[in-house]
């Protein structure tokens, strides 16, 4: 069965829920897709994530998402981001702002198709390599090998392998055994004390 045959296949056992953005005249450019819970952690009041950061933030997100934003690499600011394994390809939109932070987790299932799995709040995580991160990320994990049909795990060596347009030239896993993160590295000519 193809990717798009399965996805379809999940979304009519209600298992995943596309995202489409209603407030924009611009078309469809990326695919996005939620689980249950992460359906219900956009959808509900009461959640976490739009009691302490409100859905707007998030809504507005993700329409960058779909309608085709420009997904940047910064290293202090990057949009999405790979989590450093172990569990492997497990990826975080960031909703930054300078209060509360929202990361939404969740996995790639083919070129230009997130489906996300959870949010979370940023100050809920603690700190990265912390058990609520890696546990946010096995929860990730779990709630795509639940999925029937089974979906494969998308997985490249190149941001540009897994977004296609409309993205900057960033470095992703860069991360070595053990590190809690990507490695850091300061620009030249700056000079800190």
């Amino acid at each position: 069965m193809s990717i798009q045959a399965t996805l379809q296949s999940l979304q009519g056992a209600d298992i995943l829920f596309a995202d489409d953005p209603a407030r924009t005249r611009q078309g469809r450019k990326r695919g996005l897709f939620h689980t249950r819970r992460a359906w219900e952690d956009l959808h509900d009041p009461q959640s976490a994530t739009n009691l302490l950061r409100g859905r707007g933030k998030i809504e507005a997100a993700l329409t960058y998402w779909v309608t085709g934003g420009w997904i940047y690499g910064d290293r202090t600011t990057r949009f999405l981001r790979d989590l450093c394994p172990p569990p492997p390809e497990v990826w975080e939109v960031r909703v930054r702002d300078p209060s509360v932070q929202v990361r939404l987790l969740g996995r790639f299932a083919e070129l230009n198709t997130l489906i996300l799995t959870a949010f979370h709040t940023r100050g809920h995580l603690a700190g990265k390599g912390s058990k609520v991160w890696t546990d946010a990320m096995e929860d990730c994990i779990q709630q795509w090998g639940a999925f029937s049909p089974a979906l494969p795990v998308f997985s490249a060596e190149s941001i540009h392998q897994y977004v296609t347009e409309n993205c900057s030239d960033f470095p992703i896993k860069e991360y070595r055994a053990g590190d809690a993160g990507p490695r850091k590295t300061r620009s030249r000519g700056v000079r800190r004390r």
